[in-house]
């Protein structure tokens, strides 16, 4: 189970909805859809990773500290969430790593050593910036592709160690990669934006075909998801489909749905020990 922490103000830059990004937008959503997740995750005793961009790290450290105290993972989600913060030339990708990880490191007391881009996008150049910084795990590739927003669609659907020179293809890079979650047959996410689309049973299906097939499930969400958030011109509509309180019902129908088929809820870290980190 993961968490992506970024921010409404981010959402509105990646559809290009002029907006004011301040505080009061960088706010919206976070602290109470953060809340609500903490909770949900204690009630099932799970134990999450929670991606955070350093500047949310930075403005929402109280709740961030939380998850921290609670036994969840905090991980890295690049510096301000930009949609291309991590598709430009190698020293720019490793100025931004390293800075993200000393404001992580600086606001949590925890050296964040996993990683996930910005709205799932990154160049190969990303897993050479990682490895230099010392990371251990990735997980922004997936293995579907999703027309102006994300996809490797010929990437592995099981942990991997990636070719330097492409993320789709497996290779001798150092760092593992935790591949997003996909239907083995359609190939589309099964994160929760397409859970609250599609409905809880579109997880569910998914889940029950990558068991099948012996695939670990990595399911990610955002704090928006959980929460009732507001109407802009620019946002599609899928973007509001089934959020809330809906949102939360479907979430807690798929963690109870893979704890009857016996699935053991860790942590991005120790998902990736068990696929042989740091031999």
């Amino acid at each position: 189970m993961t968490v992506d922490v970024d921010s409404w103000s981010s959402l509105l830059s990646f559809y290009s909805v002029n907006h004011i990004r301040d505080v009061k937008e960088e706010s919206v959503g976070v602290e109470e859809g953060l809340e609500k997740l903490l909770k949900i995750f204690d009630s099932h005793e799970i134990k999450a990773t929670f991606f955070v961009p350093a500047k949310v790290c930075l403005d929402h450290s109280a709740v961030v500290n939380e998850a921290r105290r609670s036994g969840h993972e905090i991980a890295c989600h690049g510096l301000s969430h930009d949609k291309r913060e991590f598709l430009g030339e190698l020293e720019d990708q490793k100025q931004k790593i390293r800075e993200a990880t000393r404001i992580i490191l600086e606001s949590t007391g925890v050296r964040p050593v996993g990683f996930r881009a910005p709205v799932l996008r990154m160049s190969h150049l990303t897993l050479t910036a990682l490895a230099t910084l010392h990371y251990v795990y990735d997980s922004s590739v997936v293995p579907a592709f999703v027309p102006r927003y994300y996809g490797n669609v010929s990437a592995p659907m099981k942990p991997y160690r990636p070719c330097f020179q492409s993320l789709e293809r497996k290779g001798r890079c150092r760092i593992l990669e935790l591949p997003v979650s996909v239907n083995p047959i359609v190939r589309l996410p099964l994160s929760a934006a397409w859970m609250r689309n599609l409905g809880s049973s579109w997880v569910r299906a998914g889940i029950n075909l990558n068991f099948s097939l012996g695939n670990p499930i990595l399911f990610y969400i955002h704090p928006r998801d959980v929460v009732d958030m507001p109407r802009r011109e620019g946002v599609p509509w899928h973007v509001y489909r089934n959020t809330g309180d809906r949102a939360i019902k479907m979430l807690d129908e798929i963690i109870g749905h893979a704890k009857k088929l016996r699935a053991k809820f860790v942590t991005a870290v120790d998902f990736a020990k068990m696929y042989g980190l740091g031999e």
